[in-house]
């Protein structure tokens, strides 16, 4: 990753070079936007970017012009993300805040534009070992994809329970290596998103941890990112964008659009049953708000601090000059929303 890091520099001013003949009132040929993808085959996301596909929210904002649209699912979750911004691939991003926190600290030339929203962490075990909870994962090899918020949620809550990651041993593996690790008993529990509740539904694995139940700091966390030289260069275009993920986010949100996002979700490959069991007792409102509010800047603060004690960093990030605020305000006040999400104050533990 060091070495594709190194590059984020001079890949920012190859692309720079590329969009410097366009006016800022023109409107791109091309917009190309990527997530974090599961399943197999033909990889989908789970979260607030998917439903902005699915239902069209972004390509509705664009109705009536020659852009189009190009949505990418990284099966490689963050760090491929970051690859690809690098390498000039996507215009905009959404994904969690370990990897894009790294991005930024070695050069990448993005702004957070919105939150994306949570993502619940499960922790799951073979079902013939005594894990009852995050205590019992002492001296276990517990498997997790390294540098992504599913990292920052398993030391978290070894933490909460008095240990640290030396009381473990991490094997870093890619979500499907995880399932089949799992399965194989090579290692006895694993961390990450409900892609792997269904072996629990197999008798394969049982669950013993689920992020939400930890309170309003539990779950993982992240962004929508831009690059700052589309932003630059297509400001209308980018506000198009934020428009239509405001509106799904806003969608989400009616207890009536609960079972057709499930649906939409599943095209990832997980089952509309195991998805309904994950999200049961949380509010889709709260969970998928895109605001920049105290509690998000709290939260990727504690972010930050994340990379830096793993040494995923080096140099520190200014927050307050990465965030770009801007076209979210316009959204909410444009598509009149700013009462649609309850206040949130950061918790006493994520304050400085």
């Amino acid at each position: 990753m060091r070495r594709i890091l190194s590059s984020f520099v001079l890949a920012a001013l190859l692309s720079t070079s590329l969009h410097a003949v366009a006016s800022a009132e023109d409107l791109p040929q091309v917009i190309r936007l990527g997530d974090v993808g599961f399943g197999f085959g033909t990889p989908f996301g789970v979260g607030l970017q998917t439903i902005a596909d699915a239902k069209g929210f972004v390509a509705d904002e664009f109705k009536g012009t020659p852009v189009k649209l190009e949505w990418t699912y990284f099966t490689g979750t963050g760090p491929a993300i970051n690859e690809a911004l690098s390498n000039g691939q996507l215009d905009f991003a959404s994904y969690g805040a370990v990897p894009n926190i790294i991005g930024k600290a070695r050069g990448l030339p993005t702004r957070i534009l919105a939150s994306y929203g949570g993502t619940t962490i499960f922790g799951v075990s073979r079902p013939d070992l005594d894990i009852k909870g995050v205590a019992d994962l002492k001296g276990r090899k517990v498997a997790i994809q390294k540098a992504t918020i599913i990292h920052w949620g398993l030391i978290s809550a070894l933490k909460a329970e008095g240990l640290s990651e030396k009381d473990v041993t991490i094997v870093d593996l890619k979500n499907a290596d995880q399932l089949a690790a799992l399965s194989a008993g090579s290692v006895d529990a694993a961390f990450g998103a409900d892609f792997l509740l269904p072996l629990e539904a197999k008798g394969l694995a049982k669950v013993f941890y689920k992020s939400s139940d930890q309170g309003a700091s539990g779950d993982g966390f992240g962004a929508f990112l831009g690059t700052q030289d589309f932003i630059d260069t297509y400001p209308e275009a980018t506000q198009k964008v934020v428009n239509g993920l405001v509106r799904a986010a806003e969608w989400l949100g009616h207890e009536e659009n609960r079972e057709e996002a499930f649906q939409i979700w599943s095209r990832a490959g997980t089952p509309v049953e195991i998805i309904r069991k994950a999200n049961e007792g949380t509010a889709l409102r709260a969970k998928y708000d895109p605001r920049l509010d105290d509690l998000f800047r709290a939260r990727y603060r504690s972010g930050i601090a994340f990379d830096r004690e793993q040494k995923l960093i080096r140099a520190d990030v200014d927050l307050d000059a990465w965030v770009e605020s801007r076209f979210l305000d316009a959204s909410l006040a444009s598509l009149d929303l700013q009462g649609t999400w309850p206040e949130r104050a950061a918790p006493a533990a994520l304050q400085n």
